[in-house]
């Protein structure tokens, strides 16, 4: 059987910030440990071992990846698909088509999300239509959680489902001082997150009891790409609502890891419900300490997730249920259950190992 030598397609990748780009260097970790060849084209700012970055994902980026995948003999593409990080290009979407045609090698895709790529305006259904065009066109399709499942086999498409892992080390240190006034948000603070939401929902409380509330990671930057509420408009949010706010800026993963480990209580209150696409939401199950999320949408689509004694799920949209969880949670005294073996990088490797020994066959001699 072929060794897979695999060529990543992903907008993101570190020391960029992004989930995507934390995803995938910890599956070419994984995948290093079982012998498996890899390298990245990404957006510029990107670097380490095996990288090469792109300053733009225009119409050229074809023959930039074919040229990359020869030189580098890579006889799998794996993109690493999410629009926004991509900037919205359509660019990337007409991949599958033109590489298998021109590379003769499968083209896997993993969705992050389903959002389509911007076209013009009005392009509504074209939009869309472009997106699953790509799933159907891609050799194999990856999706992270039942949702998009669901979505992309009612169009014709079957993917495997393989999940996301935790983008953050394990704390490191059991014997830790809990700071029962502090409600930690992680990850970019966006409308879909439900920043807002929380805001409000920590303004309700009295103020005598009132927490800090700690955003824990980078703030990022709004743009038309994506749905970050600026630093200066959730500054005004939390003077208007009367909530005590810190900010660590960008932590190192470890370190990430130890402050959520120390909260009282970690909330994300997602809008339109929690999901496993959600990497901030397994990193807070992660730590041990109390959940506070939102249901999701189609009952059970948090798999055995939803069981878990740190999870503590409200009504969408529902600030006052989002109040009263956030003052439970900071006096919760249950301890936490781990998250199974099949979202550790391990498992994540090893199916992604398979799947590429499936595509590429036995040797052709």
């Amino acid at each position: 059987m072929r060794e897979p030598r695999v060529l990543f397609i992903t907008g993101e990748y570190p020391p960029l910030y992004g989930g995507v780009g934390d995803y995938t260097h910890l599956l070419r970790l994984a995948l290093a440990g079982l012998g498996d060849q890899s390298v990245v084209l990404a957006s510029a700012g990107a670097g380490g071992d095996g990288v090469r970055t792109v300053s733009s994902w225009n119409w050229r980026i074809a023959g930039r990846v074919d040229r990359l995948a020869r030189r580098t003999n890579s006889n799998i593409v794996h993109i690493q698909y999410q629009a926004g990080a991509f900037g919205m290009s359509p660019a990337i979407n007409v991949l599958p088509a033109l590489l298998r045609r021109r590379l003769k090698v499968p083209v896997v895709t993993t969705f992050h999300d389903l959002r389509p790529p911007y076209l013009f305006p009005k392009a509504g259904r074209l939009r869309r239509f472009v997106m699953l065009r790509m799933a159907r066109l891609s050799t194999a399709v990856i999706v992270t959680n039942p949702g998009d499942e669901r979505i992309l086999t009612r169009n014709g498409v079957v993917p495997r489902r393989i999940p996301i892992g935790v983008n953050l080390p394990p704390p490191s240190s059991a014997d830790r001082e809990i700071r029962r006034d502090t409600v930690a948000f992680h990850g970019f603070p966006s409308r879909t997150k439900g920043i807002d939401d929380l805001i409000r929902a920590i303004g309700l409380i009295d103020s005598l009891r009132r927490p800090l509330l700690l955003l824990v990671g980078a703030q990022g930057e709004p743009s038309a790409n994506n749905d970050i509420i600026s630093a200066e408009a959730i500054d005004a949010m939390a003077e208007e609502y009367e909530v005590r706010l810190e900010r660590t800026g960008y932590l190192p993963p470890q370190d990430a890891s130890n402050v959520l480990a120390t909260s009282g209580a970690i909330a994300l209150p997602f809008v339109g419900g929690a999901s496993l696409r959600n990497g901030s939401l397994l990193s807070g199950l992660a730590s041990g300490r109390p959940v506070i999320t939102t249901l999701p949408p189609t009952p059970g689509d948090l798999l055995d997730v939803q069981g878990l004694p740190q999870l503590i799920l409200v009504e969408r949209g529902d600030v006052g249920e989002l109040w009263d969880a956030i003052e439970r949670a900071l006096s919760e005294t249950r301890g936490a259950h781990p998250l199974l073996p099949a979202f550790g990088w391990s498992a994540i490797g090893r199916e992604h190992d398979r799947l590429y020994r499936s595509l590429l066959g036995p040797p052709a001699w």
